[in-house]
């Protein structure tokens, strides 16, 4: 399934991000965050107890802490 905003709809997003729409459909993952972490001078991270289909969301600090824990 297929379907465009409208013209209005992207001058409304263009306006509340602060960049062209479709600039922003151009960026790649990684520039969309760092324009985000730019904008809002916070890194972005996963809320604590996050969850996804139920399960608890683990960073990779999170899984090194865990092994370090489990090799001593």
């Amino acid at each position: 399934m297929s379907f465009e905003l409208s013209s209005k709809t992207k001058k409304a997003l263009s306006k509340r991000i602060g960049i062209p729409y479709d600039k922003l459909v151009q960026m790649d993952d990684e520039e969309i965050e760092a324009f985000i972490e730019k904008k809002t001078g916070k890194k972005i991270t996963w809320p604590k107890g996050a969850k996804i289909d139920g399960l608890p969301i683990k960073t990779m600090e999170d899984i090194n802490k865990k092994i370090d824990e489990l090799e001593r």
